[in-house]
């Protein structure tokens, strides 16, 4: 007895940390400190961390912090990162988005050495959500053999208002092209545009508010007639060019050849007396290049203003591979995929000439249990900015962690 007493009153050994062991390789991020806030949620979870920093603006939210740094070109970063690989003894590595040549070559890198990759990006839920996949964004499909998860809850987190977000922006691109050369010479940066033309075409957008305002409002009457004749309208949804999901996962030519591809086959095969409304990414900074070529085709452009409240007026939407082609699939419109979607399943299976005729959307229960299994593998509430920030934050290191070393997950 008093030995069972002994063993009763014996204190238990505390449970590890989740992210005991783990060494985490943090590479490029936003433009924000959501890789600094996911370095603390990682660390306080017993994880360890170490960032490389690639540029001047990458040092502008990892001030105080301990880094490394690579200075040097492209063609010499993969042995570099071979390397940091094997002095950090790093077991994941987590970069934002897989499409830039830095990643694409460290991600690679990290294969090889056996390390975890994900890859962190907005979420494919939208609003309040960010996506964290394992080894390739868009790679993700249901199970739909396991055990349904439960339903996904609604998120609430907000990011920073957009003069925030534009202001962290800017200031990552003003301190690369101050100092980018002298500090980081070998730096490339991965988008299309130079910096420079996206301020000035900022600038023309503004300066043409008031006629691009009154040039929605007559779309807008044009929707309303064509609603009141009892036409179909459709959505063309636009991305923004230098998106990698438009320039690895997207059709030959980007967005014009999208565009084009969805205009002609509108004209050629659309029900009598339907529009095509087409409308630009909301970051765009130079819509009109897309406005002409929308009129071109007989298509309305409808510049500004959210896109879910149009979805009840919709008889189907048409993008590469947006996430308002998900959005519009919850509000149980049809949508029709034109590149690689993550939720291409659940899209019109027949070419787009038949979608206009007859688009298919697949049932609301089948939609929602695939948003459902999405949110409880790769998606986890939050924002990159604002708000929402340190709950995406910690939101990530758990889907991080939550994968054990050595699970691997196939090359893309």
């Amino acid at each position: 007895m008093r030995a069972a007493a002994m063993t009763a009153n014996r204190p238990t050994a505390p449970a590890p940390a989740p992210g005991a062991g783990r060494r985490v390789l943090l590479l490029q991020g936003p433009r924000s400190p959501f890789f600094a806030r996911l370095s603390d949620a990682l660390e306080a979870m017993g994880a360890e961390t170490r960032r490389v920093l690639f540029c001047p603006g990458d040092e502008l939210h990892w001030i105080g912090r301990p880094a490394l740094r690579w200075r040097g070109p492209l063609a010499q970063w993969p042995a570099a990162c071979a390397r940091m690989l094997a002095e950090t003894g790093a077991t994941d590595v987590v970069g934002l988005g897989d499409g830039r040549a830095l990643h694409r070559a460290g991600f690679a890198q990290a294969r090889k050495a056996g390390a975890l990759v994900h890859v962190v990006e907005q979420g494919w839920l939208r609003p309040g959500w960010l996506t964290l996949e394992p080894d390739a964004l868009g790679a993700w499909r249901p199970d739909w053999s396991a055990p349904r998860p439960p339903a996904a809850p609604a998120s609430a987190e907000k990011g920073a208002p957009f003069a925030a977000w534009a202001a962290m922006d800017v200031a990552h691109d003003l301190a690369t092209l101050a100092a980018g050369w002298a500090l980081y010479p070998g730096y490339r940066r991965h988008a299309l545009a130079n910096p420079l033309a996206e301020w000035l075409g900022w600038g023309g957008k503004l300066a043409r508010w008031p006629a691009r305002r009154a040039a929605r409002a007559q779309a807008l009457r044009e929707m309303a007639a064509t609603q009141a004749r009892g036409a179909p309208l459709f959505l063309f949804a636009l991305q923004l060019e230098t998106d990698f999901q438009i320039r690895d996962r997207g059709p030959a030519g980007g967005v014009r050849a999208a565009l084009e591809t969805a205009l002609a086959s509108f004209a050629r095969a659309a029900p009598a007396g339907a529009r095509l409304v087409v409308k630009p990414h909301p970051l765009d900074p130079q819509p009109w290049r897309w406005a002409r070529l929308a009129a071109a085709g007989g298509a309305l452009f409808l510049d500004g203003g959210a896109v879910e409240p149009l979805f009840p007026q919709l008889a189907g939407v048409v993008t590469v591979n947006s996430t308002v082609g998900l959005a519009a699939l919850r509000a149980g419109t049809p949508a029709a995929a034109l590149g690689g979607a993550v939720y291409g399943p659940l899209t019109h299976p027949g070419p787009l000439d038949d979608f206009w005729r007859a688009p298919q959307a697949p049932s609301p229960a089948r939609v929602a249990e695939f948003v459902d299994r999405m949110a409880a593998e790769i998606q986890t509430p939050g924002a990159f900015d604002g708000p929402g920030m340190a709950v995406g934050a910690e939101g990530a290191a758990r889907l991080i962690l939550r994968r054990a070393p050595g699970s691997g997950g196939g090359t893309p």
